[in-house]
């Protein structure tokens, strides 16, 4: 099994408002929602504009990046809570990603089964961090959004050195 990874769920995804770019062109979504969402924050005066929305791996209001308007949009989360500095339920990270049309295009009218989820399967301490890097890359930029592998790449390193942070102050906690 590549990259070590669990086969991909469908429906594990639960973004409820990501389903409306199945209906409306990607262009006319951007239009509607660029400077009119619940997501948006602004700071300095509306100069610089961020969001928080589902897929969208920059946090910056654009349309490259968006998860709203993009047909094809992915996501990197960590699966790991921290609690008094110390990872509790240490599961790796996900990826998601949002599923083409279909043949009988029924899997777009339904919200719980636009997204696909790739779970790692190992502990996140005990990642490899350049095997996780090539399955980031294959997975969001193989053929799927090749324009989008950068930023997956620095959002999976975030995690990444997050995780190393965690794991040596536990180690130090232990020590005491």
């Amino acid at each position: 099994e590549p990259c070590n990874l669990t086969n991909p769920s469908v429906g594990s995804g639960k973004h409820p408002s990501c389903t409306m770019s199945a209906h409306v062109s990607p262009d006319l979504l951007w239009m509607l929602t660029r400077s009119h969402t619940s997501f948006l924050n602004k700071r300095e005066s509306g100069r610089i504009q961020f969001t928080s929305e589902p897929c969208n791996l920059t946090n910056l209001n654009s349309f490259k990046y968006s998860g709203l308007a993009n047909s094809k949009a992915a996501d990197i989360k960590s699966s790991v809570k921290v609690e008094n500095g110390v990872a509790k339920n240490d599961n790796g990270i996900i990826i998601t990603t949002k599923i083409q049309k279909s043949k009988k295009n029924s899997v777009l009218s339904k919200p719980a089964q636009v997204f696909k989820s790739i779970k790692s399967t190992t502990p996140a301490k005990q990642i490899n961090s350049r095997r996780m890097a090539n399955c980031v890359r294959k997975t969001v930029g193989g053929n799927y959004r090749p324009d989008l592998v950068n930023a997956a790449l620095a959002r999976w390193t975030k995690y990444h050195r997050s995780i190393v942070a965690i794991k040596s102050k536990t180690v130090a906690a232990k020590k005491k």
